[in-house]
């Protein structure tokens, strides 16, 4: 019954539509069949025109108010969350929810497309474990990662300014520095050197880092794409593949990816078992994003236990479930 009022009432708000498409038929059937004295036909093509030229104008008008109301509504981190919310095929997330379906992830996907900050929780959660299945499975894994690009200063200083702004009074975000936001990119990023090292015939990487901060972070698999906020507290969504929002945010993440400053992973020096204060440096220096004077060797031995620490960071924030064997549908 849903269904066929939904199409009565989408009917209906194409009715004008409708009217100028049969009045056009019924002159050219008339004007075949010669019923239509010569010069008649003509005669009604102007009105026809001008029906059409009404209804592409009304049509015109509504997009553009609908254009206005978006508009209005993203102006907010709530108007915009409602935007991305709207459609029966995306679920609303919050808490375990979250940490569910993307361990569900973690347990049956041979992509990953992150996109987001410090990728903190990708280093120590997500990309061990998913490779973890991907050597046990003897398949390979495509990884794919957009960073923030620890090289702009300014850029990460305005990232921790914002989530210093947006955090509560008391919470770890407060201590937050522009150094220790540029250290985690740091150690993501030889994380990912890292295990690609060691499973080379496995993991397919792919790392770029981006001049723009988002207060969104979004973890594209094979089946679902998730998005959140500041962490699993916070509000999320899950789009599943069968959804069709999928593919466009698929290609919309990948294009962004493209766009970025891409490192050149094939130029990384060796890595030891626990990285060195040496090694480290070279390996940056081998990607183009070479650590300044500013970083000390104590900094530099932060990153590199950093980059090896599978502490979970969400630990005792929300419930975070195991990992399980079957993949998320």
């Amino acid at each position: 019954m849903t269904t066929v009022l939904a199409r009565l009432r989408g009917a209906l708000t194409n009715l004008d539509l409708g009217v100028v498409l049969l009045v056009a038929a019924a002159v050219s059937v008339l004007d075949l069949l010669e019923v239509l004295k010569d010069g008649q036909s003509d005669k009604l093509i102007l009105p026809v025109l001008a029906l059409l030229a009404f209804v592409w104008i009304r049509d015109r008008s509504r997009q553009g108010r609908m254009a206005d109301q978006v508009a209005a509504l993203a102006r907010t981190t709530d108007g915009m969350w409602r935007v991305l919310a709207s459609g029966d095929s995306v679920k609303s997330l919050s808490g375990a929810a979250i940490t569910r379906v993307l361990a569900e992830a973690r347990a049956g996907s041979d992509m990953w497309l992150f996109k987001g900050g410090t990728g903190t929780y990708i280093r120590a959660v997500t990309l061990p474990e998913c490779i973890e299945r991907a050597k046990r499975g003897r398949s390979r894994l495509r990884f794919l990662l957009e960073l923030l690009d620890p090289t702009d200063e300014a850029l990460c200083a305005s990232y921790t300014e914002l989530h210093r702004n947006l955090s509560q009074d008391g919470s770890e975000e407060k201590g937050w520095t522009s150094l220790g936001t540029r250290k985690d990119v740091y150690a993501t990023i030889l994380s990912a050197c890292w295990y690609h090292q060691r499973n080379s015939q496995l993991l397919d990487l792919k790392i770029g880092l981006s001049n723009t901060i988002s207060l969104f972070r979004c973890d594209l698999t094979s089946h679902n794409l998730v998005i959140t906020q500041r962490g699993p507290e916070f509000p999320g969504l899950a789009i599943p593949r069968t959804s069709p929002h999928y593919n466009p945010w698929y290609v919309e993440l990948e294009n962004s990816l493209n766009q970025t400053r891409l490192l050149p992973i094939h130029r990384a020096t060796p890595l030891s078992a626990a990285p060195t204060v040496a090694e480290t440096r070279d390996l940056f220096v081998a990607l183009g994003i070479p650590l300044t004077d500013e970083f000390t060797d104590a900094d530099v031995a932060d990153i590199a236990r950093g980059a090896l620490n599978r502490v979970d960071p969400y630990r005792g924030r929300v419930q975070v479930p195991g990992p399980r064997t079957a993949s998320v549908t």
